[in-house]
């Protein structure tokens, strides 16, 4: 068990496993056995996948490996934390100028504001601060579901 929590929406839970960590919400204490209740929708497929992992590693074996759509490579991972830190930067009221010269370009001289405004650094910039915005306005639903 990597975490065990008690949150106002019930307990959050994560299992370590080797091929991709369980991540887990009860809504109360169980008082009697536990059931995973999978809904009969375009992603039951997917869920009864996870499901299937759980259960193998709740019986001490491996889960094995993540579905593929939840699989995600290295540069997928550094990119979405890429987003997710241009995100906090926006809400902690950094302009997109900083955001270039602390998380995209570090150690970007500094330039004049007519060469800033006609860079290819700004229009990247522009583009991931637009993109972290979607991702996290909706964009997240789809990365829950592996697409």
């Amino acid at each position: 068990m990597l975490a065990d929590g008690p949150t106002a929406a019930g307990r959050h839970l994560v299992i370590e496993d080797p091929d991709g960590d369980h991540r887990l919400w009860l809504r109360a204490a169980p008082r009697a056995p536990v059931a995973i209740v999978l809904p009969l929708d375009d992603d039951f497929e997917l869920r009864l996948g996870a499901a299937a992992r759980l259960f193998r590693r709740l019986r001490g074996l491996n889960g094995g490996p993540m579905p593929p759509r939840l699989a995600v490579t290295r540069f997928q991972r550094l990119r979405l934390t890429l987003l997710l830190n241009v995100f906090d930067h926006l809400g902690g009221g950094a302009s997109k100028r900083e955001i270039a010269r602390d998380l995209i370009y570090p150690g970007l001289e500094p330039a004049s504001a007519a060469e800033w405004k006609a860079s290819a650094e700004r229009r990247r910039t522009q583009r991931l601060c637009d993109e972290a915005k979607a991702m996290v306005a909706a964009g997240y639903r789809r990365l829950l579901r592996g697409r």
